[in-house]
């Protein structure tokens, strides 16, 4: 190629060259307009449900008969929600059904701590709940309580929402194991958050902390709830202050 004929080629090597850098440029600012979208989107604030379950199986050095005894005479409820990060305000039994047909002494049998007895309760149970971020100070639960010599279940479960907390509910089942008894807790909740979304993730992770927490302090406290009465012949009634 002469060298005129370079000088004369060049305004469109030129203009191509300043094409391609405009289809950069064009490029550019797209996938910068995505990415300033996205950290955008990211950021907005959204309605989030967090759910958490948890639970833990333990065993108790105190045989099953005696565990019931004292788990039902002495009224564990207001010990164990006392640990849980709440207090208890108000306890009222909404229904009690005791089938003896099973104990041909039921009187003497309950006196000796060897009961055949089956006991059903329905508890209506209320708590002050001691966590500002809930954006309540009350709940409502409902308890149901199935007692019998091979077994006792427990199942307590907010009757609705409170404030952030949109559901609460724990099992507590129980049953003779070579001696002792073998105690499983499950903790459930569902928390309704306002985060940024890239937040959620970690939201998540608090809830489940708090499920985590709850399950443990339950077994907790009716571990020093039981060792406080193991060592007494007698499982009388507690009775009420009121």
């Amino acid at each position: 190629m002469t060298t005129f004929a370079w000088f004369r080629e060049k305004p469109l090597l030129v203009q191509n060259v300043m094409k391609s850098k405009t289809k950069l440029l064009f490029v550019a600012a797209a996938v910068l307009g995505v990415i300033a979208i996205a950290a955008v989107v990211s950021f907005l604030t959204v309605d989030h449900i967090a759910s958490a379950t948890q639970s833990r199986t333990l065993r108790i050095n105190c045989e099953f008969d005696k565990f019931r005894q004292i788990m039902v005479r002495k009224n564990a409820t207001a010990a164990i929600i006392g640990q849980s990060g709440m207090t208890l305000v108000d306890e009222r039994i909404d229904h009690v059904k005791l089938d003896t047909t099973k104990d041909d002494r039921p009187l003497l049998n309950a006196i000796l701590g060897h009961s055949k007895t089956e006991l059903d309760a329905v508890k209506e149970i209320t708590v002050h709940l001691d966590d500002p971020s809930l954006n309540a100070d009350r709940l409502v639960l409902r308890q149901i309580a199935e007692v019998g010599p091979e077994a006792m279940n427990v199942q307590t479960r907010s009757k609705e929402a409170a404030g952030n907390l949109e559901e609460y509910q724990t099992t507590l089942q129980a049953r003779p194991k070579d001696g002792a008894t073998e105690l499983t807790l499950r903790v459930s909740m569902r928390v309704r958050v306002q985060v940024p979304k890239i937040f959620i993730g970690r939201a998540d992770a608090k809830v489940q902390e708090a499920a985590d927490n709850a399950v443990n302090t339950q077994a907790n406290a009716i571990q020093a709830f039981i060792n406080e009465h193991a060592d007494e012949r007698l499982i009388l009634p507690k009775l009420s202050r009121n």
